[in-house]
């Protein structure tokens, strides 16, 4: 009896490891079955390694091991696999840049590129949200950078013959604002601008400002304001920006939330080597 008792324990312990070898997700180092894939602790560590960042929290160890579930999930569409069958390690993928890498050429046709965002999209957005465009008192200003020698002469000189301050700046300036208008409120002015700034009057124009050798700033004062409102062209193309990012996050979300239909996802947070935070 004793011996029959103790060939069935050998039996079972045998099974056990026969499943453990032939059944990835029974492994306590395995972490997540994702679709084809299994994700063990060794990928969540290069994960880690390849964020650069001191990983000690469990916080962002959680954040990592949520983001590499989702690159598994995207590579299940990317190298199309099939919705059932035996489960295969990462493979190549394993490396984090090489998976990010396909996840992100399958984001970018499935999801990226197909973000639109209109003329009208935009205005409602700003119609909708005017008050978060609000400012208090400061300066509505147009702004140059020239270099010293020839160039800032020939600027100032247009400039004095009355030529549009924007149409000097196109075709001088070595900012990238070009002569936009921008509004400051006085407490985001660079303290050395403030003093040239107070002596200005409405429509004037300072003499250029010297802020490194031989490279000068010229100001166009447009107005003082109490409060303002930025305007709409001003900011159309921040709001078209913030538009496509939100827009992106949705459809990325979607995209995300059919391949968890048509794929299996299993997190084994118990296995996890810390304690795995939800992020809200």
């Amino acid at each position: 009896m004793r011996n029959a008792l103790f060939i069935a324990a050998i039996l079972v312990l045998s099974l056990a490891c026969s499943r453990q070898e032939n059944d990835p997700s029974a492994r306590m180092d395995t972490v997540a079955t994702v679709g084809a894939f299994f994700v063990t602790v060794d990928d969540l560590d290069r994960e880690v390694r390849s964020s650069g960042q001191t990983a000690d929290s469990p916080a962002l160890r959680s954040r990592l091991f949520d983001a590499l579930v989702d690159e598994v999930l995207i590579l299940n569409g990317a190298v199309n696999a099939a919705e059932e069958g035996q489960l295969r390690p990462l493979g190549e993928y394993a490396d984090p840049r090489k998976r990010k890498e396909t996840a992100s050429m399958l984001l970018e046709e499935k999801v990226y590129s197909r973000i639109e965002v209109s003329t009208r999209d935009v205005e409602d957005y700003y119609n909708r949200r005017r008050s978060e465009f609000a400012r208090g008192e400061g300066v509505l200003v147009r702004q140059m950078t020239l270099g010293g020698g020839n160039l800032k002469n020939e600027a100032m000189d247009l400039l004095q013959k009355k030529h549009s301050f924007e149409d000097v700046a196109r075709l001088y300036s070595i900012s990238p604002d070009r002569g936009r208008q921008q509004y400051f409120e006085m407490s985001e002015l660079p303290e050395y601008l403030v003093p040239f700034i107070m002596t200005l009057r409405e429509g004037q124009v300072s003499k250029p400002i010297e802020i490194s050798k031989d490279t000068f700033q010229v100001i166009l004062l447009e107005k003082r304001a109490k409060e303002f409102v930025l305007p709409l062209d001003m900011i159309r193309q921040m709001v078209r920006l913030h538009l496509s990012d939100m827009k992106g996050e949705e459809l990325r979300k979607d995209f995300l939330d059919s391949l968890r239909k048509r794929y299996n996802v299993h997190l084994f947070y118990e296995r996890l080597p810390f304690g795995y935070v939800k992020e809200n």
